[in-house]
């Protein structure tokens, strides 16, 4: 029960504790006045009757006592009159029951009225002759006494109204400030620190408030502060002053992890990136140009690759530049070489270069080789590209030289296909707790057969990018939707889906307008199963459209579903958007994870992580845990949770 209601109660029981009291009292000394006036009333009639017959009973004339009587008694005034001989023998009697029509016969029981009996005695001389008794009939009595009950009544509801009335608007204005407290409360537990503006009146509720404003400041100031703390600490590990992109070791970081994960490296492509004399250049300009210049290139090289958001683009050390690609074909990649050495050339007018020459780029399709091997690959085109010309570039097709590549047609038609035919595979990996090592949820990984090794599956860091580019990405998440809860209903066939469900869906998805409603119809057919489902987003696309997240988290978090950020930390974004979102898990990039044991910032980075989700309530999850040293720094640091092949190997 709500304060203000508390307090309402105890004011009406108090009123109607003063009320039966101030009843009592007034009925009580009325009935005690209107018992002596009934006394006095009765003595009166009892002397009155006894002087005027007196002479008539003297006489023993009875005819004439009793006309008396009757005419005294028919007036209704007298429960009961009798005339007693001297030896106490009644002579004459009249008497009536007691009855009220006006008043209820319950307030008769309750208020019992005792009407006394008053006699005179009459007199001849020096001689008694008789007496006569006299009762009053209490009915004028009952009906003053009931009347008075009703005034009182009426008096203390009107008095009750109004006191209510007034107590209740009273009391939403003091309790106004503890409303406020405790909306305040919940939006600090919803991730939101707010502060009340209204001071009340109440000494205590005043303290009450200016110490929650002093929490919520509190909470949100250190909030700012490890947020901030965090984003330092990621721009000196893994960032580069000058251009704001990756730095060498980030970049070394993600491609090493890449290669290391079959599900990822699939259809990689690398390209380097080298402006043409820029050691001349900064000894002829100055290093402040030289920065100028190697910032422009890095917001050049940034725009023009928009269309690719998964693209992890770095500046490796002087004049070198790189991007690493994913879900790239030869086309593809050739495309984006073209354009980076077009754009650059643009560079020549604006830094007034001595040569239209600006850049070369060469660049490498994946094809099994280990880190070394793509790397050298990748240079091996840019030396090419430079001995070709001006502004040359050079794409080294990997497995395209096999025949093994396939064109943007023949990817459209075999993911069509599979949509068509609702032939997708799943494969589920463990997501277990930290240290515990017990089951949270599964992920799971999507597979389409391949027709061209019959026996062999596509994973989806190979066809998923394609998909995006045929615009085909939010059919897939469809019918991955509807293939997972069918497994979760034990009806999947090929996996079992118990307990909870990640499931990674495409930033297209998020951007389809209708998505959304499929998505939530469909899962209210199925609540139980909605209940168990868990929705991840690659942190890029969530990023980048934060109101649509936080819309779906609105429709859909009611259902009971949870949401997560996928590859975490592989960006750059602030952290303060986090605020924003109320999503349920922080999935930090294998990048981070990979070779932990080695890298003390990429420990302080998640120790930092760590922190901040935990202060919003968020779950951090580790990617890509192959090792048990770094299972057990990820305890150390905060981790809550992993997945990775040391783990448990997908199934």
């Amino acid at each position: 029960m709500t304060l203000s209601r508390q307090l309402i109660l105890l004011l009406v029981t108090l009123i109607v504790l003063l009320f039966l009291g101030t009843l009592a009292i007034s009925v009580s000394g009325t009935r005690d006045y209107l018992e002596s006036q009934l006394a006095s009333h009765a003595q009166d009639a009892a002397t009155s009757l006894g002087l005027s017959a007196t002479s008539h009973v003297n006489s023993n004339d009875e005819a004439m006592v009793t006309t008396m009587v009757n005419a005294m008694f028919h007036r209704g005034d007298y429960l009961n009159i009798r005339f007693e001989k001297l030896s106490g023998e009644t002579w004459i009697e009249r008497d009536t029951e007691l009855r009220v029509d006006t008043v209820p016969d319950w307030f008769i029981s309750l208020f019992t009225l005792d009407p006394p009996q008053r006699s005179a005695t009459m007199m001849s001389g020096w001689h008694q002759v008789g007496q006569v008794v006299v009762t009053s009939h209490p009915g004028l009595a009952y009906e003053k006494l009931w009347l008075t009950a009703r005034r009182t009544l009426n008096l203390f509801l009107i008095s009750v109204l109004l006191v209510v009335a007034v107590g209740v608007l009273a009391l939403r204005v003091m309790l106004k400030p503890l409303k406020a407290v405790e909306r305040q409360a919940a939006a600090i537990c919803n991730r939101e620190f707010v502060v009340v503006e209204g001071r009340p009146f109440t000494l205590e509720f005043r303290r009450v408030v200016e110490a929650m404003n002093q929490l919520s400041s509190k909470i949100a100031r250190l909030l700012t502060e490890s947020e901030q703390t965090a984003g330092r600490l990621r721009q000196q590990a893994f960032q580069d002053p000058v251009t704001g992109l990756a730095n060498r070791r980030q970049f070394m970081d993600v491609l090493a992890h890449r290669i290391d994960d079959p599900e990822l490296v699939e259809s990689s492509g690398l390209l380097l990136l080298q402006l043409r004399d820029f050691k001349a250049f900064n000894q002829a300009r100055g290093y402040v140009e030289g920065d100028q210049m190697l910032a422009a290139t890095g917001e050049l090289i940034s725009e023009v690759l928009t269309a690719e958001p998964r693209a992890t683009i770095a500046h490796l050390s002087g004049a070198d530049f790189a991007v690493l690609f994913e879900g790239v074909d030869h086309a593809r990649l050739s495309h984006w070489a073209h354009e980076l050495t077009t754009q650059m050339a643009g560079l020549h007018k604006r830094f007034e270069l001595s040569s239209p020459d600006v850049a070369h780029v060469g660049a490498a399709l994946y094809a099994g080789q280990d880190l070394s091997g793509f790397l050298s690959t990748a240079d091996m085109a840019l030396r090419e590209a430079q001995r070709a010309g001006a502004n040359a570039w050079v794409v080294h097709a990997g497995q395209a030289d096999t025949g093994d590549a396939r064109p943007g047609g023949e990817w459209r038609s075999l993911i069509e296909r599979a949509i068509e035919t609702k032939r997708f595979t799943l494969l589920r990996q463990a997501v277990v707790s930290c240290p515990g090592r017990e089951l949270l949820h599964h992920e799971v990984f999507l597979r389409i057969a391949d027709p061209r090794r019959p026996g062999e599956d596509i994973p989806a860091g190979v066809f998923m990018p394609m998909a995006e580019s045929a615009g085909l990405a939010p059919q897939v998440d469809r019918a991955v939707i509807e293939r997972v809860l069918q497994s979760m209903a034990g009806s999947g066939g090929d996996v079992s889906l118990p307990g909870r469900v990640a499931v990674n869906l495409s930033p297209l998805s998020l951007a389809d307008r209708d998505f959304i409603g499929w998505l939530k119809n469909r899962l209210l057919s199925v609540p139980a199963l909605a209940a168990r489902l868990i929705v991840e987003l690659p942190e890029y696309g969530a990023s980048a459209d934060l109101t649509r997240l936080q819309d779906w988290i609105a429709q859909l978090a009611p259902l009971g579903i949870e949401f997560s950020l996928d590859h975490f930390g592989k960006g750059f974004t602030s952290f303060a958007y986090l605020r924003r979102l109320k999503v349920h898990y922080l999935k930090i990039d294998g990048s981070f994870v990979r070779n932990l044991d080695q890298h003390e910032d990429n420990q302080f980075f998640i120790k930092s992580v760590a922190d901040i989700a935990h202060g919003l309530d968020m779950r951090v999850v580790a990617e890509s845990v192959e090792t048990e040293l770094v299972w057990q720094i990820l305890q150390d640091m905060g981790a809550d949770a992993g997945r990775g092949y040391w783990l448990g190997h997908p199934e």
